[in-house]
């Protein structure tokens, strides 16, 4: 009740989405993909040079308009197709849940693997990349350039892990082996630099910090051959929503990675992200979804909101400070897999 799935196709060169609600399922029928890719294109919220509220709007009355939701919604699951992949339908539809699916077969699937969530966040943060060098990933995005410390996620990951690794302990390595340490986690947190290879999307990365054996990339193809026991990972590093698009099946990377490693739940980003506004609305988010009982606090631990909705909230909030109202300080954040 209140949720509405969207699953988007382009058909013959036409866009079509199948909306399905609590009550009933219907095709609508959109207009031309070129139309799509082109307003999708126009709308450019990473540049916070650009005032993108006409695009906004054009891409509102492309996909959403034509659809007529109930007013009774209070949560989209958007199944995006092409390029609509790598727009932020928080813009599209605000005061509503979002939350992204790559099939309604795929959410079917991720509801049915119930578990007892967990209770400890694993957060890595501030990794030493002193040594560290691009040639040594695959994908070679960097050019051999050294990846530039950030400093920010130091705090980051203090302020919402329990569990905490930093500077050299935030190594794959370590990371696996303090992983095992527990059945499940409440999350995993990883706040450092995103790397994407649009072209060969299982060499898209995580920077970590390399050890004797280990470059300090934490792979696509890596995540494959390992299970993340968490109910949410969470990727706080740029571009992490990112990766290459196949027409059957989506977007191919980082977050369809942990998918499948196990983890029902993905935050991750569409764009390079402000450091300061990212890790304020890291921290609120863990505020409203997982929060902590007060020191000397009796009872019942504090109840946390659904993932979809503390997302939306903390948005609201980074984007009611005047610094950080353009989209492109809170938009980049998306949810895949569960909502809740």
């Amino acid at each position: 009740e209140g949720d509405v799935l969207l699953e988007y196709a382009i058909v013959c060169g036409r866009v079509v989405a199948l909306v399905v609600t609590h009550e009933e399922s219907r095709l609508v029928q959109l207009g031309s993909a070129s139309a799509l890719r082109l307003a999708c294109e126009a709308l450019r919220p990473e540049r916070s040079e650009s005032k993108p509220s006409r695009a906004v709007l054009r891409l509102r009355e492309l996909v959403i308009a034509p659809l007529a939701l109930p007013r009774s919604t209070k949560r989209l699951l958007i199944s995006p197709h092409d390029a609509l992949s790598y727009v932020p339908f928080a813009l599209l539809a605000p005061g509503v849940d979002i939350g992204y699916v790559p099939s309604a077969a795929s959410y079917v699937l991720l509801n049915t693997n119930g578990h007892e969530p967990g209770e400890t966040v694993l957060a890595l943060g501030d990794p030493a990349y002193r040594s560290v060098r691009s040639g040594g990933h695959r994908g070679g995005r960097l050019s051999g350039k050294p990846l530039p410390r950030l400093e920010a996620t130091r705090a980051e990951a203090r302020a919402v892990g329990d569990r905490v690794l930093l500077g050299t302990d935030a190594s794959v390595t370590r990371f696996f082996e303090v992983l095992a340490e527990r059945p499940r986690w409440r999350a995993v947190h990883f706040a450092c630099h995103g790397i994407v290879d649009a072209m060969r999307p299982f060499d898209s990365a995580l920077a970590l910090t390399p050890t004797a054996d280990s470059d300090g990339y934490l792979t696509a193809l890596d995540l494959l051959g390992k299970r993340i026991p968490a109910d949410l990972s969470v990727l706080s590093g740029c571009e992490t929503g990112r990766g290459r698009l196949y027409r059957a099946e989506g977007i191919v990377g980082l977050t369809r990675a942990f998918m499948f490693a196990g983890s029902p739940r993905v935050l991750c980003s569409l764009w390079k992200v402000d450091d300061d506004a990212t890790r304020a609305l890291m921290i609120r988010f863990y505020e409203l979804w997982n929060p902590r009982p007060k020191p000397g606090a009796k009872g019942e631990p504090p109840v946390g909101l659904p993932a979809s909705t503390a997302l939306r909230r903390a948005q609201e909030f980074i984007r009611s400070h005047d610094k950080w109202r353009h989209p492109y300080y809170w938009a980049a954040g998306v949810l895949w897999g569960l909502p809740d």
